[in-house]
């Protein structure tokens, strides 16, 4: 496991100033950036990447110049990266890196924080399993996890969960999140501390038993960590392993994966299934290639074709377009996966601070941005789209 705190340190012992810790680590761009490059901040739960050697990288002769393809009239995709405090990124185009490039000091074999993005492979582990048998996308999840009888989160089905269908209330605290209107899922998980006078759930399995009903299942689109939390919870119970070892297990050892990955835990242990992967940028593109090759990669198929047709086919756009997302135009949410509905066929992982593996398949195209923009909400889809524009037209 790692130190809870993770010092960004000129001198020893370091100024106040450049300790980043649990309390300050939201609060400045340069404290946000120690967090998202280092996994020091929690502890954490290891990935392994296996015994074998990692699968080459194919470099193309020419790189791609990102100050020539413009996301609209006034800004370059290499302007964008620089906007939005992109930490590296990566073109891959018909198996060959076109661009690959680092900012801010990170390091190719720094794992990076994922946020959210892990959400898509938490959705993967849960479509394998039902594929095998193990569980059934139809039941409840209070069917499977029985503590949640007469919790919101216990009224969804499995599928409304991958969904994001699954509405449901939990209290109110005050964290740098979401001053007065966040939930607990941050002090539950371990991210922030807990405030003066709370009272409310310290641990993930408290939050999920502390949810609410809300509206009923299957009929909105609210996006919310809860609902894949407790899609982590029935994978443990129903397999007896951790997440970490099941993306391990299925997934990552399979890759030929340069780093191990790493996953964050609450603090009793548990892997933060909404957003606590961390990985390194090759390596995630190697992720996203295998996506691209309908699962197949270093050699063996590693996620069956069907599973990834079914993602593709994306979910309700109308629900989409009603949330608090509906700035993603045309966009569906479906297997904890972004599917963008274009002709390209493209589908995406995003994360809290611009994180993004963006994949089209019928462009042969993946493209991984890793940042550490303040702005929460993640942006820049059409930078994917001018890119995946200028490759298919050369």
């Amino acid at each position: 496991m790692q130190n809870l705190t993770t010092n960004k340190m000129q001198v020893f012992p370091p100024n106040s100033a450049d300790i980043v810790t649990k309390e300050n680590w939201f609060t400045s761009q340069k404290n946000l950036q120690g967090y998202c490059h280092s996994g020091e901040l929690s502890p954490c739960r290891i990935i392994w990447r296996g015994s074998q050697k990692p699968s080459p990288l194919s470099y193309a002769n020419d790189s791609l110049d990102l100050a020539k393809i413009y996301v609209n009239k006034d800004e370059s995709v290499l302007a964008y990266l620089e906007r939005t405090n992109t930490d590296a990124f990566l073109v891959l185009h018909k198996g060959k890196v076109l661009y690959e490039n680092y900012f801010n000091g990170y390091k190719s074999y720094q794992p990076h924080a994922l946020n959210s993005a892990t959400k898509s492979f938490v959705g993967l582990i849960v479509s394998l399993l039902a594929d095998v048998g193990v569980l059934d996308l139809n039941q409840r999840a209070s069917f499977y996890i029985p503590e949640l009888i007469g919790t919101g989160l216990g009224d969804g089905t499995i599928q409304q969960l991958l969904d994001m269908q699954v509405p449901v209330k939990y209290m109110e605290a005050n964290t740098p999140m979401g001053i007065g209107r966040g939930t607990p899922i941050f002090i539950a998980s371990g991210s922030m501390p807990k405030p003066d006078n709370y009272n409310g759930p310290e641990n993930l399995y408290e939050f999920m038993i502390s949810s609410k009903k809300d509206i009923r299942p299957g009929t909105v689109f609210k996006y919310d960590n809860g609902q894949t939390e407790t899609l982590g919870w029935i994978i443990k119970r129903l397999t007896g392993k951790d997440l970490a070892e099941l993306i391990q297990e299925f997934i990552w050892s399979k890759l030929g994966a340069e780093e191990n990955a790493l996953m964050h835990l609450d603090q009793i242990g548990t892997d933060i299934a909404s957003g606590g992967m961390r990985a390194t940028l090759r390596d995630l593109v190697r992720f996203g290639d295998m996506l691209c090759n309908d699962g197949y990669y270093n050699g063996q198929q590693i996620i069956p074709e069907h599973i990834i047709r079914e993602i593709q086919k994306g979910g309700n756009s109308k629900f989409l377009a009603e949330s608090t997302h509906n700035f993603l135009s045309g966009f569906s949410y479906h297997n904890q996966w972004w599917v963008s509905h274009d002709r390209y066929g493209g589908f995406s992982a995003r994360g809290k601070f611009d994180q993004r593996i963006h994949i089209t398949s019928k462009a042969d195209t993946v493209i991984v941005k890793l940042s550490s923009y303040h702005s929460p909400r993640s942006e820049g889809t059409d930078a994917y789209q001018a890119i995946t524009e200028f490759l298919v037209k050369q």
